[in-house]
């Protein structure tokens, strides 16, 4: 299974380089910096503490140097260029004449390596942040099966596709987010301006003559206002302790079990994670890399680490001579319909066509959940905020009448 190292080391003109290099052991990652020329000051894996000092430190930018969208276009046009039979040197400074500055360092880069005699999947490997490591495993088989145009266009209707995925799920989620957003705003004005304004008026005393509901508010508002900065702090540091936590393995192999087992989040996690590496295998195996290795690069792009650590049983059961489909059933990570894909996949020789439309069907189904939790989920939070504000409001009306039954005879 492929690791990530971090290396310090310095090019023979004295250039500092650093970064993160992926291999499957340390001694495969010393030798590829030597193969690039370096000579290796620090090489090891990188702790939780320096992958967040890393974080803290980075460079201040918006954009990747090559976007995931840049990178599926590229792609497309990329393969075009290359299957009219265009060398991939002339291909690359087609490319790299276009777009912004950045995608045409990265480009410039990798055209240099390739005119240098590297690999093309080896040049990519420079840049792992730009081009991931699926990426440059189905463009390392393009190469040695001689069918690289057709690899790379697949490449890019494979990224077009899981764009699109990951812009329904944003999309999808944008506007519950900015309704929680300003609701809760309104209501922490409401709270912390309009009732203290109100409160000033009643004067002493004036408490005890309201209603249940109205002396309920109040305290609230009381609460936030004396306490509201403590209250901040202790989220802050239970927010900084919860990230800690997921840094850590275990920590993040609990939390995703746990997201799995929410009863609606739970099935669109499951799903989705089914559909991407479904779609990821099928890829792999269709650019002709065998079921082993295969899988073992698909694992990379699965996010949850219980479906991750699930799968990585099956693909030890796999080697020792299982089915993928039993193996993958017995893990339980996945729905029975893509495990049934799976075995009829297998039984007729075509695993990576049904993988395929596993993954376009638990993509589809992916983008109905999302749309089903956003209808049900906007007028849930539409309906609670409103009754929040409704109580505040009433609240708020019991005070004046409060204070004119105060004032009267």
């Amino acid at each position: 299974m492929m690791a990530s190292f971090r290396f310090l080391a310095a090019t023979a003109r004295n250039e500092k380089r650093d970064g993160v290099i992926e291999a499957e052991t340390l001694q495969d990652a010393l030798s590829l910096l030597q193969d690039r020329g370096l000579f290796v000051i620090r090489l090891g894996k990188p702790s939780r503490l320096s992958s967040l000092w890393t974080i803290l430190n980075r460079d201040v930018t918006l954009r990747r140097p090559l976007a995931a969208a840049e990178l599926a276009r590229l792609s497309q046009e990329w393969g075009g260029l290359v299957e009219a039979g265009i060398p991939v040197e002339e291909s690359l400074a087609l490319l790299g004449n276009t777009g912004r500055s950045a995608p045409r360092q990265v480009l410039q880069a990798v055209r240099e390596a390739v005119k240098a005699g590297t690999a093309l999947h080896e040049a990519l490997g420079r840049f792992p942040g730009s081009f991931p490591l699926v990426y440059r495993a189905l463009v390392r088989a393009g190469e040695t099966a001689g069918n690289l145009g057709p690899t790379l266009r697949r490449l890019g209707d494979d990224l077009m596709a899981r764009r699109a995925l990951t812009e329904d799920v944003r999309n999808a989620l944008l506007y519950p987010l900015f309704l929680l957003v300003t609701a809760s705003a309104g209501i922490l004005v409401l709270l912390l301006v309009v009732v203290p304004n109100l409160e000033t008026l009643m004067g002493d005393g004036g408490e005890k003559r309201l209603p249940p509901v109205t002396r309920l508010v109040l305290a609230v508002s009381h609460i936030l206002r004396d306490y509201g900065a403590a209250l901040l702090v202790a989220a802050a540091v239970l927010t900084l302790a919860t990230v800690f936590l997921i840094l850590t393995p275990a920590g993040r192999v609990r939390l995703d079990a746990f997201v799995l087992r929410m009863p609606v989040f739970g099935s669109l996690v499951r799903t989705i994670e089914t559909g991407r590496f479904a779609r990821t295998l099928s890829s792999l195996l269709d650019g002709g890399v065998v079921v082993s290795a295969a899988m073992l690069i698909a694992l990379q792009t699965v996010a949850n680490r219980r479906i991750r650590a699930g799968l990585e049983s099956a693909h030890q059961s796999i080697v020792s001579g299982a089915a993928i489909g039993d193996a993958i059933s017995a893990s339980d990570v996945f729905r029975e319909d893509a495990i049934g894909l799976i075995r009829v996949g297998e039984r007729t020789g075509r695993l990576a066509e049904t993988l395929g439309r596993a993954a376009a069907l638990h993509e589809a189904r992916a983008t109905r959940q999302l749309k089903a939790l956003t209808v049900m989920l906007t007028p849930l939070m539409t309906i609670g905020f409103g009754a929040i504000a409704g109580v505040i409001v009433y609240a708020m009306l019991s005070t004046i009448l409060g204070i004119n039954e105060l004032a009267g005879p």
